[in-house]
């Protein structure tokens, strides 16, 4: 979608970004990566950098190589692409003093990540989260929630995240410009490990669907022996398609919240598209030298692949409301 060569920009000239800036924050980082490579096309990149400086990273660091923030600037087009890798999207850290030997570290809902203070001023902001908000990576590691100073140690992961979310909209309604700034909220990336059934009582509560058992397990999770390499095609059985996530419902709700007055926040639901693409993971086929018996990958993409089609979905946004024009985002708003 954000792909920037020129067999890529209309006549009309809606790909010159004439100063604009894109923030691209992202709660999971090799997802965050393939997302990444998918807007820049990689190979592409190499091969016009030997013919001219048309995009270079700010900090020097490879587009490969980063520690969860990354510059780019594209000359051309006067435009750069700033990534975060910020799992939560709230701080972590050290739970407060004298609290329970169980509770290793702390997600603090009623915060947001210190990386925000970067992101105010934004042109375009995408946002996404989800794949760290389960069990294993919170609560049975020992990490659990904090508010106001004190851990709640009760505290559901869908009720953790639903506040999450909350403190990120209303980060969002109290630092962007609503005339400036358009803001993209990109829903589950979805892992194919698993098919079938409603594995979350809330979902099943909420969408009055038949709570099922995960029975539908393929040799096992991503650290059980789950595999996807079988996979050649996309799928075309409805019934085997994931139930909605969680994550989705929440990020919906609170994107609803906001979207009024000259706020141009969106909900970029990707889940379902990308459902049906069990075919397009790296599976076993990862970075050389992995082991032959590594986990498999069947959570992230192969690229080019389908983070391509998310890119082009945020394009069409972009360009439907007349981003990159003179024209005031408002006046485009009244129109559409």
């Amino acid at each position: 979608m954000m792909r920037i060569v020129p067999s890529l920009i209309p006549d009309s000239g809606a790909g010159k970004a004439d100063g604009k800036m894109k923030a691209f924050i992202n709660g999971d980082g090799n997802q965050m990566i393939a997302t990444f490579h998918g807007i820049f096309n990689a190979s592409d990149l190499l091969e016009r950098n030997r013919n001219g400086r048309i995009v270079f990273a700010v900090n020097g660091s490879p587009i490969s190589k980063h520690k969860g923030y990354l510059i780019m600037k594209f000359e051309e087009y006067n435009m750069t692409v700033e990534y975060y890798r910020v799992p939560f999207l709230n701080p972590t850290g050290r739970p407060p003093l004298n609290s329970s030997d169980d509770i290793k570290m702390t997600i603090r809902l009623d915060e947001l990540h210190w990386h925000s203070i970067k992101w105010k001023g934004a042109d375009v902001l995408v946002f996404n989260s989800g794949h760290w908000w389960n069990s294993d990576k919170t609560i049975k590691s020992g990490m659990y929630f904090q508010e106001k100073g004190k851990v709640n140690m009760t505290m559901t992961v869908e009720e953790a995240f639903r506040r999450s979310l909350q403190t990120w909209k209303s980060w969002a309604l109290g630092n962007l410009n609503p005339m400036k700034s358009f803001v993209f909220f990109r829903s589950y990336s979805p892992v194919h490990y698993r098919q079938g059934g409603c594995n979350s009582e809330f979902v099943a509560q909420r969408l009055k669907l038949e709570l099922k058992s995960n029975n539908l397990i393929r040799n096992g999770t991503w650290n059980e022996g789950g595999n996807c390499d079988k996979d050649m095609e996309p799928e075309n059985d409805p019934t085997k398609l994931e139930t909605e996530p969680y994550y989705n419902i929440f990020i919906s709700d609170a994107v609803k919240e906001m979207q009024y007055g000259s706020w141009k926040v969106n909900f970029l639901n990707i889940t379902y598209l990308s459902e049906l693409r069990k075919d397009g993971h790296p599976s076993k086929y990862r970075e050389p030298g992995t082991p032959p018996d590594a986990p498999q990958d069947c959570s992230h993409w192969c690229l080019p692949g389908v983070p391509d089609t998310w890119n082009r979905l945020i394009y069409a946004q972009l360009l439907s409301k007349k981003f990159g024009s003179n024209k005031d985002f408002s006046e485009s708003e009244e129109r559409s």
